[in-house]
Order: structure tokens, then C-alpha cells, then sequence
């Protein structure tokens, strides 16, 4: 399945938007245009279906370092890996 298979609206009909397993959920202020999870099934019990997947085309080690240079710092899922929150760093490299 491909980015740009979307579900059968026979299956799904809930979720038309759905790419993938994923639906457009807006733009964040720190990570920009973000996905999350298909709103028609329940996929993570850890963050309750919460967290957001940046959309953008880039490695995880692109986005992470570019938010550190940026003073952010996500937290992630351990369970799906998105992101449940954007917090501030230190100077000295902690989290506030």
C-alpha cells in the first residue's frame, strides 16, 4: 500500500480522508503539517490515539535536530512513536 491508496469507503466509511492508516490533522506550530492515526480504528493505548506524525518527507534524525537547533525538543510515544508534545530546552541542553 502506498501513500496514496486511501480506504474503500465501503470498509471505512468514517475516515474518507484516510492515507494509509493516517488523516490530515492540521497544521502544529512547531512541527507544521502533521497526520494522526486513522480516527476509525483505536491503534495506541499509551497516548489514546493523541499523537501526531509530522508529514513532512524527512528522516527522524532531521526532525529531531532541527528542533533542537530550534531550542524544542518532542516527546515521543513509546508505543506508536508520535509525537505527544513540543517543549522548550535549556541552554545547557535540558528540558525546562
Amino acid at each position: 500500500m502506498s501513500l496514496f491508496d486511501r480506504h474503500d469507503s465501503t470498509t471505512a466509511p468514517g475516515c474518507v480522508w484516510c492515507i494509509d492508516g493516517m488523516t490530515p490533522a492540521g497544521i502544529h506550530p512547531d512541527l507544521g503539517p502533521v497526520l494522526r492515526l486513522c480516527p476509525t480504528q483505536r491503534w495506541c493505548t499509551e497516548c489514546g490515539d493523541t499523537s501526531v506524525f509530522p508529514a513532512e518527507h524527512e528522516t527522524l534524525d532531521d526532525r529531531v535536530n532541527d528542533m533542537l537547533d530550534d531550542g524544542l525538543a518532542a516527546v515521543w510515544c513509546a508505543q506508536c512513536n508520535g509525537v505527544i508534545a513540543v517543549v522548550p530546552v535549556t541552554n545547557d541542553g535540558g528540558i525546562r
